[in-house]
């Protein structure tokens, strides 16, 4: 059965991997010699690539919304993520802006229980 799990937060919908077949996997450096010819350096990214989790067209419950909120304010350390029988050393990724957002399902005041295109985003170890 498909199911995601970060840490210890079981989450009731399981999560698509976004990125998964856009990832860089491996850094480069181009530098120009005197004479024109190119100098290219090439390397292997083993660990620090960026990974997304999300909903896609699905949704998620603002409970589980939440608890992964209070995950990433309070853990900034390593953790496993299991996705689909598979364990991921991750941490939050706080380069860039938001590591987790999502919008509404529908628009009103208060907490709405659904909430849809949410993104986790997060860095391999």
């Amino acid at each position: 059965m498909f199911s995601t799990i970060i840490d210890s937060i079981d989450l009731e919908e399981p999560l698509h991997w976004l990125n998964r077949n856009n990832t860089q996997r491996v850094s480069a450096n181009m530098k120009r010699a005197l004479n024109g010819a190119p100098h290219i350096q090439q390397t292997a990214i083993p660990s620090g690539i960026a990974l997304e989790l999300g909903t896609k067209d699905g949704w998620m419950h603002r409970l589980d919304f939440n608890a992964l909120q209070a995950h990433a304010a309070s853990t900034l350390t390593e953790f496993t993520i299991n996705h689909d029988g598979n364990n991921i050393n991750v941490v939050w990724d706080n380069t860039q802006a938001n590591v987790i957002t999502g919008d509404d399902l529908d628009d009103e005041f208060g907490e709405y229980p659904l909430l849809t295109n949410v993104v986790l985003r997060f860095l391999t170890l």
